[in-house]
């Protein structure tokens, strides 16, 4: 990553680098009159960076006529976005040069392209309009998306042409995927009415894309193109059970002062005379005996993608979640000193009441509407299809 990024920054600076004579030659026409524009605004007497700039002048606009009149001999319809671009272009190159001192100016002639901009721009609306009509009436979902973006260049081209917002919509609506996101329980057990309700309280909203939109509850004007189904097969729990176990900590810790002693039992005195006393450290034990409730809510499942189009199972992805219900506490006998912090939080507290089944079933629907989330997420492409 640093190679990378040491690498970056050193195209960065010799491009910053990169004198406008070397753009010139090198046919870099555009970014020469750049370069070069930017040193005349601060020196407008730098002779040097106004011939670079008369000259790449030239060269692109050349370039660009010649490429017009090659279009427009070759009258192919398609070719009036590429021209309108290329007037845009010229009249966007003049008035960059337009913006310098006088004096500079004064070496160039301009030229009013607003008629042709104005020509081209119609004509290269009315081309992307057309042939949107034209893959509007195929009235396939991939041809309607393909009128979106025909329709798209023009309304971008010129803004308000024709009705072409309201064939953007059209060609939106047309060419829109719609998935249905539903439950069916397989499990042999009787959910509760909540079950459902927070299932379809799954946020799915967020993951619609442009060409994609997700129902948690079915729209009868909608016509779907896939099923989402989670399909739950198995809901079960375990028995409530409460393990405990007895062990010991320990830790040194500091009880007062002692004095320091020589190797002939002297007490040690510092620089001063003053005996010198040091922390006196011992070792502490407690017994703990620790209690653990717990109690698990397993609920098996697929979430099953089904295109309606063909009538086939598309993916199957596990959708198998755990809710677990865990409670520790527990006594201390000995010096509560010697406690870990993980083990001091549980001393002193008490056993508490197992969580219902319809409890622990609640906590799972929580798990399962975001583990269907993630895959229908990770599958989004499939749909968009």
């Amino acid at each position: 990553m640093k190679k990378l990024s040491y690498l970056l920054l050193f195209s960065f600076l010799l491009i910053s680098c990169t004198s406008s004579q070397k753009m010139l030659e090198r046919g870099q026409y555009d970014q020469a009159i750049d370069r070069a524009t930017e040193k005349l605004m601060k020196k407008p007497n730098n002779s040097k960076e106004l011939g670079v700039l008369k000259e790449a002048f030239e060269l692109a606009n050349m370039f660009d006529k010649e490429r017009i009149e090659f279009l427009e001999l070759e009258g192919r319809e398609e070719s009036w976005v590429e021209i309108y671009e290329l007037y845009e272009q010229l009249n966007w190159r003049q008035n960059k040069v337009r913006r310098l001192p006088s004096q500079i100016r004064n070496e160039f002639t301009f030229y009013n392209y607003d008629n042709q901009i104005v020509e081209s721009k119609m004509a290269a609306a009315e081309v992307s309009y057309n042939r949107g009509l034209d893959f509007l009436e195929r009235g396939d979902k991939m041809s309607a998306r393909q009128a979106y973006y025909e329709f798209d260049t023009a309304a971008e081209i010129y803004p308000g042409f024709e009705d072409v917002d309201q064939k953007l919509a059209e060609s939106h609506q047309l060419g829109m995927n719609h998935a249905l996101y539903f439950i069916e329980n397989n499990s042999g057990m009787v959910l509760p009415d909540f079950f459902d309700v927070e299932m379809k309280k799954t946020t799915l909203k967020d993951l619609n894309t442009h060409w994609l939109n997700f129902d948690t509850y079915e729209n009868e004007n909608t016509e779907y193109d896939y099923f989402l189904i989670l399909n739950i097969t198995e809901i079960s729990f375990s028995p409530e059970t409460v393990e405990r176990k007895v062990y010991s900590e320990s830790k040194e810790i500091q009880d007062g002062m002692r004095y320091e002693y020589d190797d002939d039992g002297n007490v040690k005195k510092d620089s001063t005379g003053t005996d010198i006393r040091v922390p006196n450290m011992v070792t502490v034990t407690a017994e703990i005996t620790e209690s653990e409730q717990s109690k698990t809510a397993f609920v098996a499942g697929s979430l099953d993608f089904y295109d309606l189009k063909t009538d086939q199972l598309l993916r199957t992805e596990t959708a198998s979640v755990e809710a677990v219900f865990e409670h520790r506490y527990g006594e201390a006998k000995g010096n509560s000193d010697a406690l870990s912090e993980e083990t001091a939080e549980i001393i002193g507290g008490r056993a508490v009441s197992f969580p219902s089944n319809e409890q622990m079933l609640m906590d799972a629907t929580e798990l399962l509407k975001n583990r269907s989330k993630t895959v229908i997420s990770r599958n989004r492409r499939l749909l968009e299809n």
